[in-house]
């Protein structure tokens, strides 16, 4: 009778083992089925760079393409030189193109070419008569303004000399097409003879065009007050190296020759003195010849209308 009871203590403990068993694995099965894993943990963001790092950080460089609009093509010529000038004086007159006789204050023109209205252009004074290379510079730099410069106004250009040059009341020069006289751009609208200042003046477009110009290859001097000067050369100083002019391109002193220099009263336009070694040769040509065989060829002013002011006959004597 002991070893039944033992048996079935024996067998009540084994039971109780596998029950206890049984129950811990099932707890575990459902504990992992029913788990939230959490989300990952995001990196933390990394802390800004300290302000003295960015100023001491290299700027971009500013290169010369990357900002300077292109130039426009330069006027073409036809390379004559005096030697070959001399072949057509007995030719056509219509073949020779513009002939620029004298200096610039003491001279005339021959066969010059008419500076027209339109394009960007308005016309100030009366007489729009140049070389055909001053007048096709002039229509280049306008031109290349309006193509960097969108929505540019019109740009108003002075006398430039008569149909015929000499004397042209009231400039000393402008006598043989070589001479123009240009107003300024402002950031109104066009306005002609306005003095420059530094709350109208549009700095951007005038450098531009001044740049422009001289980018021909066909302006030997420009004349302008030195005020407007300044204000285009404070502009000048806040563009990269690249884009300011070469040394000697702004008057310094009176010794130093540059392409931009002083003048007074032109505060309210600017004066051109353009090159045309073309035009030059083909009157320093036709002034070698003698009266015969220049009036055969062209109809020449009279005499007394070269070199200067037309000179009046004397008076005649009173009679007693």
């Amino acid at each position: 009778m002991r070893d039944g009871r033992r048996r079935t203590r024996v067998l009540a403990s084994l039971a109780l083992v596998i029950f206890a068993t049984l129950a811990a694995s099932i707890f575990a099965r459902f504990s992992k089925n029913t788990s939230v894993e959490e989300p990952p943990t995001a990196a933390p963001p990394e802390a800004p760079a300290p302000a003295a790092e960015i100023a001491a950080a290299p700027a971009p460089e500013v290169t010369e393409a990357a900002t300077r609009c292109p130039a426009e093509p330069p006027i073409a010529t036809t390379g004559r030189v005096r030697g070959a000038v001399s072949k057509l004086l007995f030719g056509r007159p219509d073949a020779w193109g513009s002939a620029s006789v004298g200096t610039p204050t003491r001279g005339w023109l021959i066969d010059g070419v008419e500076l027209g209205p339109g394009d960007g252009i308005e016309l100030a004074g009366d007489y729009h008569w140049g070389t055909a290379t001053v007048v096709r510079s002039v229509e280049r730099a306008v031109r290349e303004v309006r193509r960097c410069h969108p929505q540019s106004p019109d740009l108003y250009v002075g006398d430039i000399s008569r149909e015929e040059g000499g004397w042209l009341r009231p400039h000393r020069s402008h006598q043989a097409g070589l001479d123009a006289d240009i107003g300024f751009y402002y950031l109104g609208p066009a306005s002609w003879y306005e003095r420059a200042t530094a709350k109208n003046l549009d700095v951007v477009r005038t450098w531009a065009l001044w740049r422009a110009l001289v980018d021909g290859g066909n302006v030997d001097m420009i004349f302008v007050d030195r005020s407007v000067q300044d204000l285009v050369k404070a502009y000048l100083a806040t563009l990269p190296a690249s884009e300011r002019p070469p040394e000697g391109f702004f008057e310094r002193s009176k010794q130093s020759p540059a392409i931009v220099r002083h003048a007074w009263g032109h505060a309210t336009h600017f004066h051109v003195r353009f090159r045309d070694p073309e035009a030059v040769a083909l009157g320093a040509a036709l002034a070698e010849t003698d009266d015969k065989a220049r009036n055969r060829t062209i109809k020449l002013p009279p005499k007394r209308f070269i070199g200067g002011r037309p000179k009046r006959a004397p008076p005649r004597p009173k009679k007693r």
